[in-house]
């Protein structure tokens, strides 16, 4: 494996897709992000923002000044009152923790109206900084989240959207040529299994490495099966040669008079390794 690293060519060529698109492939860049994930402090829970000095104790009341959907531009927070707020929502200047709504109470109109706000009941002493997401808490500006070099999967697709990446630039694709050889070869749903000639059998390895080729990323040329012959060996390695990056055949490597991929390997180039001992 090693020595089959070492001829290894880097490729060359990227191309910038959409980040929709970029499934499977290799990023040519780092990802460096231009801003904070989350980009502001934020609620983690639905609930109410306050300051925990106006909750010395379990049981204080405190008017409702405002009303928090996430998406909204919250007003700073006046002292003494909480801000109604929701899950995702930015937290109002002043507040320094976010009671869960479970643990307030929404006091009946009639006795809960102060200066024509709505009030609550905490019923629990808060702490500071709870159920509070701080800015950059999953990513900070300026971070690295991937690098050049990684294969991208649905996760580090969506870690890209976080920070704004409509489109990516990736290496482009592997070239691969595919052929067979062998004359014994037969192509499934051209020959019935019951009518198929003595010494003959279906061409399975085609369809697994076109498969796997595919999997892994790459543009699969496939030319199908040469025959038992040197001159057309040569002639589909040759021709592969010109516009693929790598050559993948099956068949015909072993020493008989049939097999024709080493002298034609031979003759068109340099054969590096041929066989290996365990």
């Amino acid at each position: 494996m090693a020595e089959l690293l070492a001829h290894a060519v880097q490729l060359n060529g990227v191309e910038s897709i959409s980040t929709f698109d970029a499934d499977g492939r290799v990023l040519a860049e780092d990802l460096r992000s231009a801003l904070h994930v989350p980009p502001q402090d934020n609620s983690s829970m639905d609930g109410y923002a306050m300051r925990c000095a106006d909750v010395p104790t379990a049981g204080a009341v405190l008017s409702v000044s405002q009303r928090i959907p996430a998406g909204s531009v919250a007003l700073p927070l006046q002292a003494g009152t909480a801000a109604r707020i929701f899950t995702g929502a930015a937290i109002p200047a002043g507040a320094d923790t976010v009671v869960m709504q479970e643990e307030c109470e929404t006091l009946p109109e009639q006795n809960g109206l102060q200066n024509g706000m709505a009030q609550i009941r905490v019923n629990a002493l808060p702490a500071v900084g709870q159920w509070i997401r701080r800015a950059g808490e999953d990513v900070t500006l300026g971070a690295v989240v991937l690098q050049k070099g990684e294969r991208l999967t649905p996760a580090s697709i969506g870690l890209a959207a976080s920070i704004g990446l409509a489109t990516l630039t990736v290496v482009r694709r592997p070239k691969v040529a595919l052929f067979s050889t062998g004359d014994e070869l037969v192509m499934p749903g051209d020959i019935a299994p019951e009518n198929m000639p003595a010494g003959s059998i279906y061409n399975s390895n085609r369809f697994f490495l076109r498969a796997m080729l595919q999997r892994l990323g790459c543009e699969v040329t496939d030319l199908g099966i040469v025959p038992d012959n040197l001159d057309a060996t040569e002639t589909a390695l040759s021709n592969a040669a010109q516009a693929h990056d790598l050559i993948l055949t099956s068949g015909g490597v072993s020493v008989g008079e049939e097999d024709h991929i080493k002298p034609a390997v031979q003759a068109l180039g340099e054969l590096n390794l041929w066989q290996t001992c365990v």
